[in-house]
């Protein structure tokens, strides 16, 4: 599991090491509106949320998928 952090280091979410979000989805969605950075804690690497800020995101599964930016 990694712990995904907002600019302060607060956790925000959980999610697998593969990327899917498994807890926290609507702290995730609320600090993604606000325009908030995020990033993962193990690595300070900034978290792509654009999956989840999708238009058609409602459309799909609780369990989103959220890319790594590329290297």
């Amino acid at each position: 599991m990694r712990n995904i952090v907002n600019e302060d280091g607060e956790i925000i979410a959980k999610a697998t090491k593969d990327g899917t979000l498994v807890g926290g989805h609507h702290r995730i969605i609320m600090a993604g509106s606000l325009c908030q950075k995020l990033f993962w804690q193990d690595t300070g690497e900034p978290v792509k949320l654009d999956a989840l800020m999708h238009p058609n995101a409602s459309k799909f599964s609780s369990t989103y998928s959220l890319m790594r930016p590329p290297r």
